[in-house]
Order: C-alpha cells, then structure tokens, then sequence
C-alpha cells in the first residue's frame, strides 16, 4: 500500500472549510468534498472512512493551527492586560485572515459533532490553551480579574472577538486600530 499523500489529504480539509464557508457546515457532503477538492470519490475514502471523520479531522487541524497563532509572542510576565490584549489582537488577525476556518470552527461548535468526542476535545482544548487560563489566574490572583471561572471567561473573550471580526468582515465597522482597541477595552471592562 502507496503512503498516503499529506497534500490530498490538505486538500480535503481545506474543501471541508471552504463548503462551510459557501453554504454552511450542514451541507457538506462526500460527493462535495470530493469535487471541491478535485479528488476521486474513491481516493477520499483511503483518507477518511466518512464524512464524520473528515470533519472530525478538519476540527482538530484548525483548532490546533488557531491556538498556535493565539499564542505568538505571548509572554506571561508582561503586565496582564498587554498579555490578553496580544491573544486578543492574535486571535483576531486569526479570525479575519481565515474566515472559512473560523465560519468552520464556529458552526462545529454549535453542531452536534462536538458531542462526538466532547470530553476528549475539552481536554485538549485546556491543554493547548493553558496560557490563556494560566494569565487568567494570574490576573484573579492579582485582584485584576473578576473571580469566575475560566471557561466562562474564556467563552466571553472568544465570543466578543466573534463578533468584532463578523463586524469587520460584513463592513459594519472598519478595521481600524481605533476599533480594534475599543473592542479590547469593552472585553477588559467585562472581565475585571
């Protein structure tokens, strides 16, 4: 058996995130995949047995790309409010430079693929994100941040750059460091 080839299986992926972005992670399907990826029906299935599993695969390769970039140049010894304004502006530029990821990850979220392996995706998700509820505690410890827990925290940061990067996507707003900035401090005024 020929190894399989790691740019068909990119290929894939990406098709998974570019149907999501065009007509919603509910309308994906193999015979789509296969023809956004330019790939034989038969091919894909030497990569994933099915479509659960393609998705299930898309999931963990953006949340793992996404976390990464979260975390570039992040430094925990900084002043609190400079380190989560660094997540915040890397999470953003995330959000706007990968929208067909990020309408992705956000729709898997609110499905019921999430439920599929739950336990096992929050475990990795707390793991791959331990600066961000390491600085938390830090702040709460410090009296900066308010004393709730850190998914909480972390789902009100998260759904706030949602909604900044939608604003600037759909034109609401500009992408301004003007906006960005007041978007930060409506965040930090919500947390402390």
């Amino acid at each position: 058996m020929r190894p399989l080839d790691p740019e068909k299986r990119d290929k894939i992926i990406q098709s998974v995130f570019l149907l999501t972005g065009k007509e919603g992670l509910a309308s994906v399907t193999i015979a789509g995949i296969s023809k956004t990826a330019g790939i034989a029906m038969g091919t894909l299935y030497t990569y994933f047995k099915n479509k659960e599993e393609a998705i299930q695969s898309a999931y963990s390769s953006v949340e793992d790309q996404m976390t990464q970039k979260m975390y570039v140049d992040f430094d925990l010894n900084l002043p609190i409010r400079q380190s989560l304004k660094k997540i915040y502006l890397n999470m953003l530029n995330y959000r706007l430079n990968h929208y067909d990821e990020t309408v992705f990850i956000d729709q898997y979220i609110q499905s019921n693929y999430i439920q599929l392996n739950f336990s096992k995706q929050m475990a990795e998700y707390e793991n791959q994100n331990k600066p961000l509820y390491k600085l938390l505690e830090k702040g709460q410890n410090e009296g900066i941040i308010k004393k709730i827990e850190a998914i909480m925290l972390i789902s009100f940061i998260d759904g706030s750059v949602r909604a900044c990067s939608t604003g600037i996507i759909q034109k609401l707003f500009p992408l301004t460091p003007e906006v960005t900035d007041r978007y930060f401090d409506l965040i930090w005024n919500g947390i402390t």
